[in-house]
């Protein structure tokens, strides 16, 4: 159970619990499929003289055993790896040969399946059963002697096994220490560009340049990027490889980036990918959805037939709960819950009269909290459809005259012009509400004033995701029950194997042909950050986006060259464990960096989070291309996504619906506990051989369709093999966290948040935040910046302190001077920036929904970012505390 975890107690790492879970979730699915059979292979036994009859579930049986193998394949494959994993010597070589038995056991499960479906497709005849004699024996022991050699090593190699067997419990692997080094940082000047799309962009863009005048930019040791922050911290940093002074006034690529201001769908052809990019996501999304509905309504649909639960009246629908005068389908319906409510009244009693121990309280709470979470869904599917199907009163078959839902709804499994016209505006309903919802949600501080407009705003942000999602629910229930009637009461249905075929066959090419990440928005995202932010100059004096199929591998491009500072991307993992996280935070901040990258954070965190990048890249992908400096730019900017991190108490009720109609800009990136070793886990290979076998690995190893599931309604864990990797901003806009997490003696935060006015939520936020996670307090007081009645504030920046915990054999605490620049209107400005804000009343906190900006909007936040920083930098003793740093970034005087 999360938050009473092996995790939380010191006696595993993440890794190896994550595994064991990994492993029972695979097997718990293998179960189920196991016992989903059995009423088919009863069916079977009682129609032994009638080829005829038994036909049917005889066939279907072994469709479902055709997953069924799948599942016990993976199961003991990722039984094999978790005793792999512990390490315990001579254990290793056994539970392989118990893996490769299951497997020879599955080839030959498939082969008596082959000769059983030829079996029960004769015309005529008694049953053949489901055995082939002498073979079906044979496989059978084969498979359970690889099970039982599996089940052995699984316990002769857990802790409670070694305990027992050997009598030594094995030291604690996991630490929660938290490291006294010194910082990355420590001694060295920090900038930060913040979160805010393009406008974040333009803005850091401006400060940046003034920096880089000033010779700031070159003494720093570190630019931390967050979200449109980083459109413009990692371009600056990669072109600084090449020339002295990027993006400089009157530049090439200046005047290139002002062509690209809307830089993602700069063009129709870019509009036309865009569109592409969505399409092909939503067919995937619905295909997937389309096949998993499909399969429950052909086992179920049978089922009930079987059961007599469901049969074909004179104009409609019948369903008697209590077939033949027996209770027994109700109280299959409902045996899994009732036995989760027994094991909790035993509990409760128990705990009335006795002392309950702990290991016994677990395996209540386990078996209570198991059959609930398998008993929910049989209760629905068992109890809900039946009483679907009578009230919706519309099946293959039942009179078409008396609908008890719309037409439009009920066609939209109609293969007629009807049902696609029906499919086709469902779509568009949800697409246009999709586009609703967002627009309100990334209005970030307007606050509606008037009736009509908080009356527009609740719609958007309160009424409209709800009603995306309920649509959703609603169709995919009418779907189901229009398939599982007509599996019920037509044998038409049961009987066109054909769609089986189909089924696997789209599986299967959606499996070869995409994954997760590449049905995603992240490609297209990516791909149109790089060709319009990351430039390079050519010897001629043209500028020119670096080639899209360049791999700026984030472990090279993201060092320095030639002094200056390294590149830093902040992104978060969205994690929703109470070991780990506080309650509505549900994320973690995952930085990249290009010597180790990965999760960090509080003390909470064990030890053990971050990898070599070089080797992290090799296993994300075997091409190199998920871990690359566009990648980090896209993946920090990933706003757009079913799960945001701090914020998702505003996106949780849009989640199905983002998911569903592919508004995904996350990416699912390998979890860095796990394969986190002391020699690299994945090393460079030579040789074909090897080469091959890695490269197949690699596509093999894709995150599948499951992930989606769990961005639009699952929990996404840390303990799980791969981590969903989203906005920076989701969980520090500022970057200042993780700036101050480095210790550096000075950082120049570059603040282009779209906070309320006067509020500054998001230097509150990093405030608490670094107080919460490292115990750092910061003294920053934004009065200043504060325009309250006047016409505009008295100055853009404010100065502070933040002060690091004293460690272990330190009798003073480190501190770290914040220079605070904000996106405000401040001091005398130029008269065009005049100019533009009486223009434009949102100015300069225009909404991070919109991020198509012209060259006026561009200029016009750039040269603000320029103006404000020069104040900043020019003030005496803002000044003389930037100069004390050295050529090399070294503080010269003593805090």
């Amino acid at each position: 159970m999360l938050g009473e975890s092996e995790g939380t107690t010191g006696d595993a790492t993440i890794e190896e619990i994550g595994r064991r879970r990994t492993f029972t979730r695979t097997l718990s699915l293998a179960i189920v499929l196991f016992v989903v059979q059995q009423p088919m292979v009863d069916a079977v036994r009682d129609n032994a003289d009638s080829v005829f009859a038994c036909s049917i579930p005889g066939r279907l049986s072994l469709l479902v055993d055709g997953l069924f193998i799948c599942a016990y394949v993976y199961a003991a494959y990722r039984a094999y790896k978790y005793v792999r994993f512990l390490k315990r010597p001579g254990w290793q070589g056994i539970a392989a040969l118990g893996s490769w038995l299951v497997c020879l056991a599955a080839v030959l499960d498939i082969i008596e399946d082959l000769r059983l479906w030829d079996a029960f497709g004769a015309v005529s005849g008694v049953c053949p059963g489901m055995s082939t004699g002498w073979f079906t024996w044979v496989m059978r022991g084969v498979w359970a002697a690889g099970v039982l050699i599996l089940a052995v090593c699984l316990f002769a190699t857990s802790r409670y096994g070694q305990r027992k067997l050997f009598g030594n419990q094995p030291t604690p692997e996991v630490t929660f220490k938290r490291v006294q080094d010194q910082g990355p940082d420590a001694g060295r000047l920090v900038i930060c560009c913040s979160g805010g799309g393009i406008r974040s962009a333009s803005f850091c863009l401006g400060a940046l340049q003034l920096l880089s005048e000033r010779g700031f930019y070159d003494k720093a040791s570190t630019v931390i990027g967050v979200s449109g922050g980083g459109y413009m911290a990692a371009p600056f940093h990669v072109l600084r490889r090449t020339c002295a002074d990027p993006f400089s006034p009157g530049s090439p690529e200046l005047s290139r980036l002002r062509r690209q201001t809307r830089y993602l769908l700069q063009g129709g052809r870019a509009m036309f990918r865009a569109a592409l990019s969505v399409l092909f996501g939503l067919v995937v999304n619905l295909l997937l959805i389309g096949i998993v509905l499909r399969a429950i309504a052909w086992v179920l649909g049978w089922f009930l037939a079987d059961q007599k639960v469901i049969v074909q009246g004179f104009a409609e629908i019948q369903v008697d709960w209590r077939p033949n005068g027996s209770w027994w389908y109700l109280a299959l319906s409902v045996f899994l819950i009732a036995v989760s409510a027994t094991m909790f009244v035993v509990e409760k009693v128990w705990d009335r009269w006795a002392r309950m121990p702990d290991p016994v309280r677990r395996a209540l709470t386990t078996v209570s909290g198991v059959t609930l979470l398998y008993g929910t869904p049989v209760a629905v599917l068992l109890l809900g459809v039946p009483g679907g199907l009578y009230l919706l009163g519309q099946l293959p078959g039942a009179d078409p005259d008396q609908p008890s839902l719309p037409s439009a709804l009920l066609a939209l499994v109609d293969p007629t012009k009807q049902g696609v016209a029906s499919f086709g505006a469902l779509v568009v309903v949800l697409i246009g509400l999709g586009k609703t919802v967002w627009s309100g949600l990334a209005v970030e501080s307007k606050e509606a004033t008037g009736l009509r407009a908080r009356l527009v705003a609740f719609a958007r942000t309160k009424l409209a995701p709800w009603v995306g999602s309920a649509i959703i629910v609603v169709a995919a229930i009418i779907v189901l029950l229009r398939w599982t009637g007509g599996y019920a009461i037509d044998r038409s249905y049961q009987e066109d194997w054909s769609v089986a075929v189909v089924l696997a066959v789209v599986v299967i090419a959606i499996k070869m042909l995409t994954d997760a990440n590449r049905t995603s928005l992240h490609s297209f995202y990516r791909e149109r950050l790089s060709r319009a932010f990351l430039v390079t100059r050519k010897d001629n004096g043209a500028a020119v986006s670096l080639d899209y199929s360049l791999r700026l591998r984030y472990s090279e491009w993201a060092r320095p060259t030639d002094g200056g500072p390294q590149l830093v991307i902040a992104g978060v993992a969205n994690v929703a464990d109470p070991d780990f996280v506080p309650s509505e935070r549900d994320c973690v901040p995952f930085i990249f960096d290009a010597g180790r990258i990965g999760i960090v954070g509080d003390r909470s965190l064990p030890a053990g989070g971050r990898r070599e990048t070089a080797d992290y890249e090799r296993e994300a992908d075997v091409l190199k291309r998920e871990v690359t400096v566009p990648a980090a730019m896209a993946i920090s900017g990933a706003a757009v996504s079913p799960l945001t991190g701090r914020v998702n108490s505003r996106t949780r009720p849009v989640r199905l619906l983002l998911a569903l109609l592919n508004a995904r800009l996350g990416v699912w990136l390998p979890n860095p506990y796990w394969n986190n070793r002391a020699e690299p886990a994945f090393p460079e290979v030579h040789g074909i051989a090897a080469k091959v076998r890695r490269y197949v690995g690699s596509v093999i190893d894709k995150p599948g369709p499951y992930r989606l599931l769990r961005e639009a309604i699952g929990s996404p864990s840390m303990y799980d093999r791969r981590i969903y990797v989203t906005d920076g901003g989701h969980y520090d806009n500022l970057g200042l966290v993780e700036a101050l997490r480095r210790e550096p003696a000075q950082v120049i935060v570059i603040d282009a948040s779209n906070d309320p006015e006067d509020r500054f939520n998001a230097l509150g936020e990093a405030i608490a935040t670094a107080r919460m996670d490292h115990g750092i307090r910061i003294d920053l007081d934004p009065a200043p910046m504060i325009r309250g009645g006047k016409d505009r504030a008295d100055r853009a920046w404010a100065y502070g302190i933040a002060t690091h915990p004293v460690k272990d054999g330190e009798d003073k605490p480190y501190r770290t001077e914040i220079f605070f620049l904000k996106a405000v209107m401040a001091g005398r400005l130029g008269w065009d920036l005049e100019q533009y804000a009486a223009s434009h009343a949102d100015f300069p906190r225009r909404s991070t929904g919109d991020q198509f900006y012209n060259e006026w909007d561009f200029e016009a936040y750039r040269d603000l970012g320029y103006v404000l920083a020069d104040s900043l930098t020019t003030h005496h003793r803002v000044k003389a505390r930037l100069e004390d740093l050295d050529a090399d970034g070294n503080i010269t005087q003593s805090q």
